[in-house]
């Protein structure tokens, strides 16, 4: 459920955090790319009283059949980048400086 939320995942054997790798997105969303603008060209010149609609929206669910799968076939996974630490402490004292007013 993890992965639906994230573009990581927690190794479940190592408990090391990772990351799908920049690689893997660029060639999926240029895939995508490639792919809406074939079906947008291959059904531009469609008539009817949609016709000036429906390759726009062939090409836009072209993107977004394309990209998902090309990713879930090239992506590979890295380490991911430490989270940074917040200090709950500075934090909390920025309202204390202003009078605890927002602005």
């Amino acid at each position: 459920m993890e992965l639906a939320f994230s573009d990581g995942f927690e190794c479940p054997h190592c408990h090391t955090r990772l990351d799908v790798a920049s690689g893997g997105r660029s060639l999926a969303a240029w895939a995508g790319l490639a792919a809406g603008w074939l079906v947008w060209r291959l059904t531009r010149n469609s008539g009817g009283p949609l016709g000036d609609v429906l390759p726009e929206l062939y090409a836009i669910l072209a993107f977004g059949i394309v990209s998902p799968i090309v990713l879930a076939f090239s992506a590979g996974l890295e380490l991911a980048p430490a989270a940074p630490v917040v200090d709950m402490a500075a934090a909390s004292s920025h309202g204390a400086s202003h009078g605890g007013e927002h602005h």
